[in-house]
C-alpha cells in the first residue's frame, strides 16, 4: 500500500520510516502549498489547527485522487499555543520573530497541538485527530537564546523551536506525547498502523 506524506518535515518522515509496520510500503512525500494566514487569525488554537487540515486535506485530496489503486494520505499541522495570551504562535518569519517567540516560552510551560488528517481513496470520510501535549521550556540565559536564534533551528518550526533538534535538552513534555510534539497525533498513528495491517491481511 502506498502512504502519501502530504508534509514537508524530515522529522515526520524519519519518524514513519524507522515504523516497523511501515516499512514494507512505499512513502512518498508530497509537499503542500497551503495559505494558512486565512485561519491564523482565530484565538481558539484547537479550532486554528483544525481549520488548517481541512484547507490541507483539500489540497491533498486534489493531488492524491489522481492515483488510482489503494494508497493512504497523511496531512498534519502543529501549533504552540502561546501561554500568556493563549493565542495560535506560528512559523517564525525572521530570527527577530524567533527571539520573540523563544522568549516567550523561556521557562513557561505550553501546549503543543497537533491535528492529523488519515485520507483514503475514493473521497471516503476523512479520519481526523486533534491532540494537545504540555512542554515546559526551561529559563534561557541570553548565550543560550543567542545560540539558538543563530542556530537556525527555528526555521519552518512551530513557535521557533525543534524537540528533536538544538532545543532538545532545554524542552520536556511534561503530559501527552511526543510524538504529538513532533508533530503527528498519536491517534491517528494507531489508524494508520491498523490500516496497513488490515491491508496485508486483505
Amino acid at each position: 500500500m502506498r502512504i502519501f506524506l502530504a508534509s514537508a518535515s524530515p522529522r515526520r518522515h524519519v519518524w514513519l520510516k524507522a515504523r516497523p509496520w511501515v516499512q514494507s510500503h512505499d512513502i512518498t512525500v508530497v509537499p503542500l502549498n497551503v495559505d494558512e494566514s486565512k485561519v491564523m487569525d482565530i484565538s481558539d488554537v484547537s479550532r486554528t489547527v483544525e481549520m488548517v487540515i481541512g484547507l490541507k486535506i483539500e489540497s491533498a485530496r486534489m493531488l492524491l485522487n489522481e492515483n488510482g489503486g489503494d494508497w493512504v494520505g497523511i496531512v498534519s499541522d502543529t501549533m504552540v499555543e502561546d501561554p500568556i495570551r493563549k493565542t495560535p504562535m506560528g512559523k517564525p518569519k525572521d530570527s527577530n520573530q524567533a527571539r520573540e517567540m523563544l522568549t516567550t516560552l523561556s521557562g513557561k510551560s505550553h501546549k503543543v497541538w497537533t491535528c492529523t488528517g488519515i485520507l483514503l481513496p475514493r473521497d471516503e470520510e476523512n479520519m481526523i485527530y486533534t491532540e494537545s501535549a504540555d512542554v515546559h521550556f526551561r529559563d534561557l540565559d541570553a548565550d543560550t537564546l543567542d545560540s539558538l536564534v543563530e542556530s537556525g533551528s527555528w526555521i519552518g518550526k512551530a513557535g521557533g523551536y525543534d524537540i528533536h533538534g538544538r532545543a532538545s535538552k532545554l524542552v520536556k513534555v511534561v503530559k501527552g506525547s511526543e510524538i504529538t510534539v513532533l508533530g503527528l497525533s498519536k491517534n491517528s498513528m494507531m489508524a494508520l498502523q491498523e490500516i496497513l495491517e488490515n491491508n496485508a491481511t486483505s
